[in-house]
C-alpha cells in the first residue's frame, strides 16, 4: 500500500553543535516554547507512528531537538509516569549520566492552542518553558 504525504508545516531543527546554547543564540521571538515528553511505554514502532501523525500537522510551527547529557537522578525526578520513573531509577543505580534528546515545540500565537491540543491528543506531556530556563540548555553529547 502506497502512502501519500503532504509536505509538513512542522519545521524540525536539530542542534548538534557541541556546547552551543540554542535558545540563547537563536531566541524564538514572539513565540511560545513547550517541552515535549513521551513518558508512555510505547514501542519504537508505536513512537514512530505517533511522530508521523505529529508531522501531519497543518499548523506552521517548529520542533527543536537538542541532545543533552544530564545526571540520571535529575532526569528521573522530571518524570511523572511512575513505571518510566521506576525504570530509570534502576538505571541510575549503575549509570551516573544519561544522554537523551530534549524536544521543544516552538509555536506562534496563531497555532498555539491547536498544536498543543494535537500534541496532548497524541499522548505527549507538554510543559511550558520559561525563557530564562531555556537559555541554560546546552548541547552536550
Amino acid at each position: 500500500m502506497e502512502k501519500h504525504f503532504e509536505p509538513s508545516k512542522l519545521d524540525i531543527k536539530i542542534f548538534d553543535k557541541k556546547n552551543s546554547r540554542p535558545f540563547a543564540e537563536t531566541p524564538p521571538e514572539d513565540k511560545e516554547v513547550y517541552e515535549l515528553h513521551d513518558e508512555t511505554m510505547r514501542t519504537p514502532l508505536e513512537k514512530a507512528d505517533v511522530f508521523e501523525k505529529l508531522l501531519q500537522t497543518e499548523d506552521a510551527c517548529e520542533l527543536w531537538i537538542v541532545p543533552v547529557t544530564e545526571s540520571t537522578s535529575s532526569f528521573t525526578q522530571s518524570l511523572s509516569e511512575e513505571k518510566t520513573s521506576a525504570l530509570f531509577g534502576m538505571l541510575s543505580s549503575f549509570r551516573e549520566k544519561v544522554q537523551r534528546d530534549r524536544t521543544f515545540l516552538v509555536v506562534g500565537p496563531d497555532c498555539s492552542e491547536s498544536m498543543k491540543g494535537k500534541v496532548k491528543q497524541l499522548g505527549y506531556t507538554i510543559l511550558p518553558c520559561e525563557p530564562d530556563d531555556l537559555k541554560s540548555v546546552i548541547v552536550e553529547y
